[in-house]
């Protein structure tokens, strides 16, 4: 970015200086609202104690006057991705200020219901894979289960599976696996589901 201008015979140069290096205390303990919504966009030490103090000054104003201000200190803040703590602040605040009204404000809020919602469809498929996967493995143990009590007791063995399909634990399932081929008796595979199952 250019530090000069030059017109005919007048020559006029000036810094550039980048707002976020400048410390905002000096702005937020002004007495111009003005300076103390700039204040948003220097360096922060703390966003939410320089916010705090922000709108700290800003509720001293008359009420249309502390509306506009507030306005102004959102649209600032989206430069520096703290409209939504902004937000919480001034919801907050003793005041009544209808952030709705604006389009500025509906964009941003509208983003952030759409992004969580996005996660929460994407929480919401991941826990319905491992769903599906936890009820794969339970059918595959169970028709596993299925067939060595068929192998080793016939029909009386089978008739424990109307239990065993309660059971909703792989581990359990393993352990009633490795159970089958120690047990000697049904009945000693029905005592243990008793306290199992």
């Amino acid at each position: 970015m250019e530090n000069s201008m030059e017109f005919r015979q007048i020559k006029y140069s000036y810094e550039l200086i980048d707002i976020r290096t400048l410390d905002g205390n000096q702005l937020i303990d002004s007495d111009d609202p003005d300076d103390n919504v700039l204040a948003i966009l220097c360096k922060l030490d703390d966003a939410h104690i320089t916010i705090k103090r922000i709108l700290e000054k800003l509720s001293l104003l008359h009420p249309n006057e502390r509306e506009d201000y507030i306005r102004k200190l959102l649209y600032l803040s989206g430069l520096r991705n703290l409209a939504t703590t902004v937000k919480q602040e001034v919801l907050n605040m003793p005041l009544t200020i209808d952030l709705d009204e604006y389009e500025f404000f509906k964009d941003i809020f509208t983003k952030g219901e759409l992004k969580g919602r996005q996660e929460g469809r994407q929480e919401g498929i991941l826990e319905g894979e491992l769903k599906g996967k936890l009820e794969g493995e339970l059918k595959g143990k169970l028709e596993g289960i299925e067939g060595m009590l068929e192998i080793k007791y016939g029909p009386e063995g089978l008739e424990l599976m109307n239990t065993l399909r309660g059971i909703d634990k792989v581990d359990k399932l393993n352990a009633f696996s490795a159970l089958i081929k120690s047990s000697t008796s049904v009945a000693q595979l029905r005592l243990y589901l008793q306290g199992n199952a």
